[in-house]
């Protein structure tokens, strides 16, 4: 857990020869001292947390800092994350400490807070990308027609064609098969390689926010480990799997963006190429996610999980036709 403190002069201990510094993040870190080589990092880090030898908390705290070392982390350096990390951990520290909350309830909270506030982004995500959809079959029989009269010879016809493609991009903007990936682009992939470092930076430094790593909710040793029984990963993976089922994409996000029945690439007999293998794809990638993932630290499933559940929950509640005419959401093309 981070404590916020006023500037101090370095704390040495004589008895293991490290200073305690206060990182720039405000948290209290580990460094190597001038007063002769450290011990062993589990050593150092437990005589730091003052937690007696034998102990099952001492214990816990050695396996996540040997989890932190097997991961290529130096315990031993202070910790500073990037601004966005940063902003992420302050949010669940203040979470976690303002509701005086467990630290899986603060990411959960977290996380469907952080959808709440965004909430207008992903509403006007999916407007754009149900716009795109409704034009997206005229503009590619446009461009076919063209392209077989090209093919043809009939010239002035192609010309015509082409002014009637000038004529739909004026209209609907030349970047109209960019509407809705703003979400993804700008907020969705951000949102979760920063709440992966986030997760990570918790349990590569067990020693700094130790509240986090000493925590053992459900059946989890500890947040910062990995879950004993990959409970968390199939979990994740399964969710995964059901969106790939339902909405065609494991990120319902992601499947806005290109619904069901609108392709892009289509082949001679007409089908689309891309959606024949898209589900074989998506769920090869929900399968391969397990193996992948499996030592991840468990807080990174309970972030992952509970926003792919919040986004499937959110993006099927915005389908539902009386939603859709109070938020002026056109229906998807398929209704």
């Amino acid at each position: 857990r981070r404590r916020i403190v006023a500037p101090s002069e370095p704390l040495p201990l004589a008895t293991s020869g490290i200073v305690i510094t206060r990182t720039a993040a405000g948290c209290w870190g580990s460094q190597r001292g001038i007063m002769g080589p450290a011990g062993p990092t589990q050593a150092l880090a437990a005589s730091v947390a003052g937690y007696p030898d034998g102990t099952m908390s001492r214990q816990l705290l050695e396996r996540c800092l040997d989890a932190a070392v097997a991961r290529g982390i130096d315990v031993t350096v202070p910790y500073k994350p990037w601004l966005p990390v940063d902003v992420m951990q302050t949010l669940l520290v203040n979470v976690h400490d303002s509701l005086g909350c467990s630290w899986l309830i603060a990411i959960v909270i977290a996380c469907l807070g952080i959808r709440a506030v965004t909430l207008p982004i992903s509403i006007a995500a999916i407007r754009g990308s149900r716009e795109k959809a409704l034009i997206q079959p005229k503009f590619q029989e446009l461009t076919e027609k063209q392209k077989s009269l090209s093919m043809e010879g009939d010239q002035s016809k192609a010309q015509e064609v082409g002014k009637e493609i000038q004529a739909f991009t004026n209209k609907h903007g030349k970047l109209f098969m960019l509407k809705g990936t703003g979400n993804l682009i700008f907020f969705q992939v951000p949102l979760y390689i920063t709440a992966f470092a986030a997760m990570r930076g918790f349990a590569n430094y067990p020693d700094v926010f130790r509240g986090f790593a000493m925590e053992s909710p459900l059946w989890l040793d500890s947040l910062a480990l990995a879950d004993p029984y990959a409970l968390l990963p199939l979990l994740t993976a399964s969710i995964m799997m059901t969106n790939t089922e339902l909405f065609g994409s494991i990120d319902t996000e992601a499947a806005q963006i290109n619904p069901l029945g609108q392709a892009e690439t289509t082949s001679v007999g007409g089908q689309n190429t891309f959606q024949k293998y898209q589900k074989w794809i998506m769920r090869g990638s929900a399968v391969m996610f397990v193996p992948m993932t499996w030592n991840f630290p468990a807080g990174v499933f309970v972030f992952m999980s509970t926003n792919l559940i919040a986004s499937t929950v959110q993006n099927r509640l915005l389908r539902l036709p009386v939603l859709e005419r109070l938020l002026e959401i056109p229906p998807p093309p398929e209704r």
